[in-house]
């Protein structure tokens, strides 16, 4: 506080009682008195306390604002307080025991300047690195901060090429103090640290206040700071602004961001000689003055220009410092003004300029409108008199022969008309008006920038002219350029030029309609003047998206119009090439008509027919073409299943394929039964109409069931048993109006089917056909049927080419083919399978359906199931991390797969493969558990695991316990899962064990309530279909879903995955989104972390 001197000086006061008046508020930690200099003068000394620290001292004697330490007076006073404190009390507060031992210390004479201020320092830096209490205590009052006064102090510099700007600060409270090491300053307020500034001021963000705006300038000289600091470290041969402390270099980048920012904080500024004031950047011209007059008659002309030295120019900055002020001037005026003043100062000594007459003219012509620009000119009366300055009208004379087109350029000022010399840089020409001593003042900056344009256009230019040679220059410089030319000049074009223009009276005319048998699309396209053999070159053109046809006439039709555009547009999304041309028309698919853009998205001279109005009507809205639902299934369907109906129908009517994609239990079967049922009645009396249908083997009972219970009238024909009793069923098939058999014995009987031709054939649970290249898609295709539809909750599973692969079955044609398929995108192939696919929710059309809950339970491992997991799990890790290296993902896929399905049987049993494990498994206990607490509650229940192995050991387990239920895996016959599913729905016991691919689908089990996932399955699809077995139409409680995943394992990090490939089937059909892929080589190493 006190150097050694002052220390001792202030004893020898305070002991002299040179201290009177002494005063002390303690609640404030105000203290005061009045002490005797040398002579008779008393000084004024006061010191604030404030928690146990001298906040501020102050004194108005001279040496107090002329040394870093305090002075004698502070000294004195402060033994004062020490004394009185003493007297008052025999136990003195904690600050003055802090002065008292700080005293000592200053009067033992180990303090220099130097080590006082690296004490201060240390003890800022250290308090600013103290890490904060973590515990909590009641908060103190807040106290008010004080507003932080900052100025700054702009600097131009003519030193660094062509100009700099630095800035300064000052910052304070009650009084502003310099800113020495402003970069100290800057990081500190950055990092929210205190900085030392004086013995009577410190920064402290705890204590100070910095406004908005002024917290935006100073996070700009941050950036400015860090900035250099970057460049500092990473190039060793940057230089920088180091040695001026107190500034800091501005960049013509920051400075555009920042000149805003200082004019509205208290910024100054001292351009030249000029007294600072505050900084405000104007526009404008700059108030120079230039004069420009004859000496005498015949005499030369001189050009004064006054204060032009006082001009502080900075290039890159775009400004100039005038007399006190700040302009803001364009690029070309900034550098205009500093090109004139390092010529006038390198020739001129008197900033007068001497011109001699022969040179008026071209003077006056190019120097005098951009001095206009950057100052005040005043012209002499004898030289004004002799300007004329006419308005400038350019033209453009364009003329073409032997395939090469001109241009010729002529600047027209009233009259006097300037063919501009090309081969100069500035344009020249005449300057003189004719027989008169005139000066013809040329926009030269107007001829400049004309012919700037044509020198960008595809044109080259020659001595004085430009031109251009081959069709596609020319047509760009005919229907790009001149459009953009016609507002800034007149255009003259010769007869030749002008024919290679059509005529715009004559514009196509495009009619697309159906066929009379309303299975062709067809597209004419007609232009008057032009034969079929042109017309077909035009649309060939036009396919291949070029930009313009060439006539045999020579002129240019531009297929860039409107017109010529929409027809291009129509082909894209029609997906046309060179083939599908044959004359003047397009013939192709009725089906395809559905991808043509939106009537409002085409020109006006596009049409569309009647048949194609009704039919992309029909299409978009089935109901309206009002197919009469069969009267015994009327009161049947709901609403949503009659749209369903009506949709198919429409289909049929077409000639159509369709998916019917309804989420699970929303009643696909009951909408094609009334489907087949109104087909049949239509063709009573005219056709014999016969509907094959392929389904699963253990859905075909109930298909003839449900025929039973919706169309008893109808004959239906399961094709089931052995080879002999198949042929002894296929005896009577010409006598069935339905057909049913499975997918397997599909393929057994192909011979019987492949020569027939039914009326419809229906695909249930299609995804069984998603892989093309498998024997039964094969099977499939090879069927003849009118009418084709795929019924499936889950068209796509894994990948697009599952829906392919449906769809060729169904409807052949409508997708390229696979290869070609996949170069689709994922909108385009949306806006193809838009009509042809159905898909509606359970919570969209089943309001009255009662809610579905989830829930997910965690069981652990067993210890000594534990045990072989974890060892089971580093031995799989090795082994795929050595085989994904060597062999790679494709060639070991199947063998990790294998290993991967190990890890989640130790999951459910480690007894599913381990011989002689005679332990228990923590998934089992938890199911008993939760089982006895479900029927407890009255619950009834279906379990589902993918490995019949583990539905035998639960079954075992359950039974044992004296459970009683029923059980259906792949080895059930088909004909006694009707009676099983029957029973249990009627309320015969309370269990029923399924397994997830046996009978996952197909079944009606709303009997249950509540839904076990025993294991997980890679596609959530499949594990929907299975939850859709209770959560369907006639459910009338709410169903529990319970996924049983164990802590710790690899269940877990399928759960994972599951969400990533949740809602696959809406990302594909209803959001346009490609489809997730199956288990890839990214999927494989994150669940087995390698």
């Amino acid at each position: 506080m006190c150097g050694t001197t002052s220390y001792q000086r202030g004893v020898e006061y305070y002991r002299a009682g040179r201290v009177v008046n002494f005063q002390c508020n303690e609640d404030e930690g105000y203290y005061s008195a009045r002490v005797k200099g040398s002579g008779s003068k008393l000084y004024d000394v006061s010191v604030y306390v404030e928690e146990d620290e001298v906040i501020e001292a102050d004194c108005n004697c001279p040496a107090f604002l002329s040394s870093y330490y305090y002075c004698k007076h502070v000294g004195a006073l402060l033994l004062a307080m020490k004394d009185a404190n003493e007297a008052a009390s025999s136990h003195p507060d904690p600050w003055m025991q802090r002065m008292s031992h700080f005293l000592d210390s200053t009067a033992s004479g180990h303090n220099s300047k130097s080590s006082a201020i690296a004490v201060m320092e240390m003890i800022s830096l250290f308090k600013n690195n103290l890490q904060p209490s973590r515990e909590v205590y009641p908060s103190a009052p807040i106290k008010s901060k004080d507003d932080l006064q900052l100025e700054y102090f702009l600097k131009l510099t003519n030193s660094y090429q062509g100009g700099q700007l630095f800035l300064e600060m000052k910052v304070g409270v009650k009084r502003l103090y310099v800113v020495q090491k402003i970069k100290q300053f800057l990081k500190a307020v950055e990092l929210g640290q205190s900085m030392v500034f004086t013995k009577l001021f410190s920064y402290d963000p705890e204590i100070h206040r910095i406004s908005e705006r002024e917290k935006a300038v100073l996070n700009e000289l941050i950036e400015i700071m860090n900035i250099e600091e970057f460049y500092r470290s990473s190039a060793p041969y940057y230089i920088s602004d180091g040695a001026n402390a107190r500034a800091v270099a501005i960049s013509p980048q920051t400075w555009a961001r920042l000149a805003p920012m200082l004019e509205q904080v208290n910024c100054l500024i001292q351009p030249g000689m000029a007294n600072p004031v505050k900084f405000h950047l104007l526009s404008g011209p700059l108030p120079l003055e230039y004069k420009l007059d004859q000496q005498a008659k015949g005499k030369d002309y001189m050009m004064r220009i006054s204060n032009l030295n006082d001009l502080i120019l900075l290039p890159a900055y775009e400004i100039a410092g005038y007399q006190g002020a700040v302009y803001k001037l364009e690029a070309n005026e900034v550098r205009l003004l500093s090109m004139l003043k390092s010529t006038l100062n390198k020739y001129l000594s008197d900033n007068t300029l001497h011109i001699p007459v022969e040179q008026i003219a071209p003077f006056v012509q190019t120097v005098v409108p951009g001095l206009r620009k950057i100052g005040n000119l005043s012209i002499g009366t004898d030289i004004s008199g002799r300007i004329v300055e006419p308005k400038l009208y350019p033209k453009l004379y364009l003329d073409i022969q032997d395939e090469v087109l001109t241009a010729r350029l002529e600047l027209d000022y009233e009259g006097t008309i300037i063919v501009p010399d090309l081969k100069d840089s500035v344009p020249t020409g005449q300057a003189l008006a004719e027989n008169t001593d005139q000066i013809l003042m040329r926009d030269i900056q107007a001829e400049q920038r004309l012919i700037g344009m044509l020198d960008q256009s595809p044109l080259k230019r020659s001595d004085n002219s430009w031109s251009a040679e081959g069709a596609d220059v020319i047509y760009e410089m005919l229907f790009y350029v001149l459009p953009r030319l016609e507002d800034e000049m007149e255009i003259y074009l010769s007869s030749a030029v002008k024919s290679m223009f059509t005529d715009r009276k004559s514009r196509p005319r495009i009619k697309a309609d159906l066929g009379s048998n309303l299975d062709w699309l067809e597209i004419s396209f007609e232009l008057d003047g032009v034969d079929e053999k042109e017309l077909r070159r035009i649309m060939r053109s036009i396919v291949e998206k070029k930009k313009y046809y060439r006539l045999s006439s020579g002129a240019f039709l531009s297929l860039e119009e409107e017109e010529y555009a929409s027809f291009g547009q129509m082909a894209d999304q029609l997906g046309l090439g060179k083939t599908d041309l044959r004359g003047n028309k397009i013939k192709v698919p009725a089906v395809r008509a559905l991808q043509l853009p939106d009537r409002g998205e085409l020109n006006k001279s596009v049409s569309w027919g009647k048949a194609l109005r009704k039919f992309l009507n029909d299409v978009r809205d089935p109901e309206r073409m009002e197919f009469e639902v069969p009267e015994e299934l009327g009161n049947v369907l709901r609403d949503y299943q009659v749209q369903g109906f009506q949709w198919l129908k429409m289909l049929a009517h077409y000639r159509f394929g369709g998916i019917l994609a309804d989420d699970m239990g929303l009643g696909k079967t009951l909408q094609s039964i009334a489907y087949i049922v109104s087909e049949r009645q239509e063709a009573a009396g005219k056709e014999r109409t016969q509907t094959l249908i392929v389904a699963p083997s253990s859905l075909t009972y109930n298909w003839e069931n449900e025929f039973a219970r919706f169309a008893p009238d109808l004959r239906v024909l399961v094709v089931a048993g052995l080879k002999a009793e198949r042929n002894e069923l296929l005896k009577d098939i010409d006598e069935a109006d339905v057909i049913v058999t499975s997918y397997p014995l599909l393929r057994r009987d192909i011979e019987v089917y492949r020569d027939r031709t039914f009326a419809s054939l229906i695909l249930d649970e299609a995804q069984a056909i998603k892989n093309a290249g498998s024997q039964t898609a094969q099977a499939v295709k090879e069927l003849q049927a009118t009418r084709k539809f795929a019924l499936t909750g889950t068209p796509i599973e894994n990948s697009m080419d599952e829906l392919w692969s449906i769809f060729d079955a169904v409807f052949p044609g409508l997708f390229p083919s696979q290869p070609s398929f996949r170069q689709l995108s994922s909108e385009r192939v949306s806006r193809m399978v838009r009509p042809f696919i159905l898909r509606r929710m359970k919570k969209d059309v089943l309001t009255e359906l009662p809610d579905k809950i989830e829930t997910v339970q965690r069981p652990e491992l067993t210890p000594e199931q534990k045990k072989l997991y974890a060892a089971y799990l580093a031995k799989l890790q090795e082994d795929t991390a050595k085989d994904l290296a060597e062999e790679g993902f494709q060639k070991s896929r199947m063998k990790i797969l294998a290993g991967i399905t190990r890890l989640r049987q130790l999951c459910c049993h480690p007894a599913l493969f381990v011989e002689g494990y005679t332990g228990d498994s923590g998934k089992m206990q938890h199911l008993e558990e939760t089982i006895g607490e479900c029927l407890s509650s009255g619950k009834r229940l279906l379990v589902f695991s993918q490995f019949s192995s583990m539905l035998q050991l639960i079954r075992a387990r359950l039974e044992a316990a004296g459970r009683k239920l029923f059980y259906l895996d792949g080895q059930t016959p088909a004909a006694d899962r009707v009676d099983i599913c029957r029973r249990f729905n009627e309320g015969e016991g309370d269990i029923f064990l399924i397994s997830l691919k046996a009978g996952g689908t197909g079944l009606n089990l709303t009997g249950a309530d509540t839904v076990i996932l025993y294991d997980l399955w890679w596609n959530p699809a499949v594990e929907e279909q299975a939850i859709g077995r209770a959560h369907r139409m006639g459910q009338k409680h709410v169903v529990q879903v319970i996924r049983l995943v164990t802590e710790g394992t690899i269940e877990e990090k399928m759960l994972e995955l599951q969400k990533r490939k949740k809602d696959l089937i809406e990302e594909v059909i209803e959001s346009n989104n490609n489809t997730a892929g199956t288990l890839t080589e990214e999927d494989i190493r994150e669940l087995l972390m390698v």
